[in-house]
């Protein structure tokens, strides 16, 4: 725990100023790296840091092997604030990595409660959204944990290089299976180096799994593996408001990526909250306040164009463009984006259910 930020990889996570993690936790500034053809959000400094990331920009300039790798706990369906993390394995795919993908269905058995059937039905909705998105399936490594033996043979040989105590420091106080659940990680992210050798593997994560990192970059050094690096993006916030992440606990303030279109767009109007002010004459006179704004928060994720996404914002800030207009925007963003993912979860159907068996 820092001042104003709660990172807890197994609990709630409340992060307020990512400036202090780079300060404190000795992650590296993203938006000082040169990254070739940098997604949106690479370049608004959305994702914002990184772990010992130069290793894998010049495996991808040198055309050598590298991997990246990430993975979903299958205990609800995606939001919107998922797609992130997608897009950036789809762009380290793109240009080049080996893709390894873990669904945590054990840990979401010894946190969640949920049973391996329960898990592997929310994994098949999970798999659309990873297809629909762009992860090619038939090149990927995409597995179950409680399926792939290594991982789970892997976290008991990673278990002699930890204590009790070290594992308290890290996570807090938890049952034994929380623990398994962080060694099995531990496993995941060093599964690709296990089965191609010694190679710059990628994890992006939102910093709440940062403590994951930091255990598997002290356990690779001690088995002759890379430490992995990872990229941090910022949480994408609640519809309610930007002090607040988006939650299940707030089905209002979240849209999901498998959510009637018609719908998102209607509880975008009603729930986001708004940086306008509070009369028509004053709004006109000083404008609205972009940094409380969702609909432009979400924009930012959303809105591809740059000149287009600036000229949103000089609008608005002027007092040109009104609250309800802007929210107008933002839903017709989303909606058409959820029109055109959901054609193509139906058409990965087939797919995710010949790879499931």
């Amino acid at each position: 725990m820092v001042k104003d930020n709660v990172i807890d990889a197994f609990g709630t996570s409340e992060i307020r100023d990512y400036d202090k993690l780079l300060r404190e936790f000795g992650v590296q500034d993203f938006t000082k790296l040169k990254v070739p053809d940098p997604l949106p959000t690479m370049n608004r400094g959305i994702v914002f840091g990184h772990r010992d990331l130069k290793p894998v920009l010049k495996a991808m300039k040198d055309g050598k092997k590298f991997a990246v790798m990430s993975g979903i706990k299958p205990s609800n369906y995606l939001h919107i604030g998922s797609k992130m993390v997608v897009d950036e394995i789809v762009y380290f795919q793109d240009h080049g990595a080996i893709v390894h993908y873990a669904i945590a269905d054990l840990e979401a058995l010894v946190d969640n409660g949920l049973s391996l059937d329960k898990s592997r039905a929310i994994a098949r909705d999970n798999l659309l959204d990873l297809v629909a998105l762009g992860i090619n399936l038939k090149k990927a490594h995409v597995y179950l944990q409680s399926e792939e033996l290594r991982v789970q043979r892997l976290a008991y040989v990673y278990s002699r290089n930890v204590t009790n105590n070290m594992l308290k420091a890290i996570y807090g106080e938890h049952p034994v299976g929380i623990y398994m659940a962080a060694l099995t990680q531990v496993a995941d992210i060093l599964l690709p180096q296990v089965i191609h050798g010694p190679i710059p593997t990628v994890v992006p994560v939102g910093f709440d799994q940062d403590p994951h990192i930091r255990l598997t970059r002290d356990i690779a050094k001690k088995h002759g593996l890379l430490p992995p690096a990872s990229t941090y993006h910022k949480f994408m916030c609640s519809l309610l408001g930007v002090e607040r992440k988006m939650s299940k606990r707030e089905p209002q303030g979240m849209i999901m990526l498998n959510e009637d279109p018609k719908k998102a767009r209607k509880k975008i109007m009603k729930y986001a909250f708004s940086g306008g002010r509070d009369t028509l004459e004053e709004h006109r006179k000083k404008g609205g306040r972009l940094d409380i704004d969702v609909a432009y928060q979400y924009l930012t994720y959303f809105e591809e164009d740059d000149k287009k996404l600036a000229s949103i914002a000089k609008d608005y800030q002027s007092g040109k463009l009104l609250s309800g207009e802007l929210k107008n925007i933002l839903a017709d963003k989303i909606e058409e984006f959820l029109v055109a993912h959901q054609n193509k979860r139906e058409k990965a159907k087939k797919l995710v259910d010949n790879f499931l068996g």
